[in-house]
Formats: structure tokens, C-alpha cells, sequence
């Protein structure tokens, strides 16, 4: 056998990683405080007149604020790893202001995104301009990010709310819809607008468990959309999804809080249809 027939050596490949991120804000107290003028004025009170005057600008439609007076108070990750054409949740993560430190917060964000492939729901249109709004404001380098996924026509963050929308050329619907359209729960008893009072009440526990499930039924909203566009297949797809139910509550255990972790729990027995389960079942702990 000559040189050029020589068997080549087979080398291992590199897994495919990806992160779905969510984030829940809060106005930010200096800008709003900088932004009315009054610093004798009450902080309700300065918040509530720019409520005002943004619903008043808007005719009435929406009070909600440009992004630069969003200030992270909680986010959740879901990391997973594709291979051999099945996607496993490897990792579950929680950060809320309750630890303090949002500087390195964000640099941690950055540096777990770096090299993965991102996914959300409406990430390009809320939650990275807030993550780089306020590493605008404490001056946080992003080089990779805006040097790479962030960049023209660069296909590492994939923002769900433009692929079921076709790039926004059909209305796009909210998270809650697309999840409950696939049999998933959508949302509980907690929603976006209610984030602001829950953190007033230092309720940082209910925000938590809340941004996880939706990263959670962003991920399985993932997986479904992959199967559809066919770079899952049907078996591919079936295991992804069950990493997500038998794994992924593991996991939680062992990376998050516990109260953190039972909601997730409770998440996924109210969810059990959509797993295929006939009844809601408990792991053992």
C-alpha cells in the first residue's frame, strides 16, 4: 500500500454549542433621575411622569421605554451541545442584581456567548441592545461580539420571533402564542409587565423562575422550528427534546437555586402533554 493509500486518521468533531438567553429589566434609577431634572422629586414619582409622558407621545399605545433606561435585574441561560444530529442541554444558569456586580455580569455574558451559536426571542430587538447598552454605560468591551455575531450578515444569534415571522414579513406573535400554538404552557402567572412590582417587592425568586421557563420554551421552540426547516430529523429532534425533560431538571438542581429549581419542576409536569408524558411525572430526588 503506497503512501496515499494510507487509511486518514479520523478526527473528533467539534460539537456545536449553543446558548438561549433571556433577560428581565427594570428602569434604570439614574437615568431616570437624570432624565427628569428634580433631584428632590421622589423616584415614583419621576418614574411615573415618564410613563406618562411616554404614553402620551405614543396616543395612548405603549409606555415602554427606549432601551437605554433598561437595567438588567435577572437573566437565564440554557447551554446545549449538538452532536451526531441530537442537541443535549448541558448547562442552566441564573443571575439576578441581588448578587450585585452587573460589570462583571456582563463580562461573564459576553465571554459565555463568545464562540456559541445564540438563541432568542426578540434577542436582537431587546435583550443584546440592553446587554450592550449597559456595557455603554460602564464601559465593558464586547469585542468579539460585535465582531462577530452581532456583525452583518453573521448567522451566529438566531432570534426565533424573525424566523417564525420570515424576517417580519408576516406579524409577528409573542412568545406566549408560539408556545402555547406547539402545546407548550406560554406564559404563567407571571408576565413582562408585572416585572417592575415584583422587583419593587423584592420578589427576585418569582422573576427568576419566570425568565427560565421562557428560556426553556424558547429552547423547545428551537428545537420544533429546526425539525420543520429539516436540519433536525425526526429522531434527532425526539432526543433533543427528551434531554430537555429528563436532563435539564438535573441539571437546574445542581446550577440554580432551590426554589429556582422546584419551579422548574412544577413547569415540567404542567408540560407533560407537550413531552409525550400520559401523566405528570416527578423524577426522584
Amino acid at each position: 500500500m503506497g503512501l496515499s493509500d494510507r487509511p486518514r486518521s479520523l478526527h473528533p468533531v467539534t460539537p456545536r454549542r449553543f446558548v438561549a438567553l433571556d433577560l428581565e429589566t427594570v428602569p434604570d434609577e439614574e437615568l431616570v433621575s437624570a432624565v427628569d431634572g428634580e433631584p428632590a422629586r421622589p423616584y415614583p414619582e419621576k418614574l411615573r411622569r415618564l410613563l406618562d409622558e411616554r404614553r402620551s407621545r405614543s396616543g395612548g399605545r405603549t409606555d415602554f421605554l427606549p432601551i437605554p433606561f433598561h437595567r438588567p435585574v435577572v437573566a437565564c441561560t440554557v447551554e446545549a451541545e449538538e452532536r451526531d444530529g441530537v442537541v443535549r442541554v448541558v448547562d442552566a444558569s441564573t443571575w439576578t442584581d441581588r448578587a450585585g456586580d452587573e460589570a462583571a455580569f456582563l463580562r461573564r455574558t459576553w465571554q459565555r456567548i463568545a464562540g456559541r451559536t445564540l438563541v432568542s426571542f426578540h434577542g436582537r430587538g431587546f435583550d443584546m441592545p440592553v446587554l450592550e447598552m449597559r456595557s455603554l454605560k460602564l464601559g465593558i468591551p464586547a469585542p468579539r461580539w460585535f465582531q462577530g455575531a452581532r456583525a452583518e450578515g453573521a448567522e451566529d444569534h438566531l432570534d426565533l420571533i424573525e424566523l417564525l415571522s420570515n424576517g417580519r414579513a408576516s406579524p409577528a406573535a409573542p412568545l406566549d402564542l408560539y408556545a402555547k400554538l406547539v402545546g407548550l404552557p406560554g406564559k404563567g402567572e407571571v408576565a413582562g409587565p408585572d416585572v417592575h412590582a415584583l422587583y419593587a417587592a423584592g420578589a427576585l425568586d418569582r422573576i427568576a423562575a419566570y425568565c427560565m421557563t421562557d428560556v426553556v420554551q424558547t429552547w423547545l421552540l428551537f428545537l420544533r422550528y429546526r425539525l420543520v426547516e429539516g436540519t433536525l430529523t425526526r429522531d434527532g429532534h425526539d432526543a433533543s427534546v427528551a434531554s430537555v425533560r429528563h436532563d435539564l431538571p438535573a441539571i437546574a438542581r445542581r446550577s440554580l437555586p432551590p426554589a429556582e429549581a422546584s419551579h422548574l419542576d412544577r413547569w415540567m409536569d404542567r408540560s407533560a402533554p407537550f413531552f409525550g408524558d400520559p401523566a405528570p411525572a416527578r423524577q426522584a430526588r
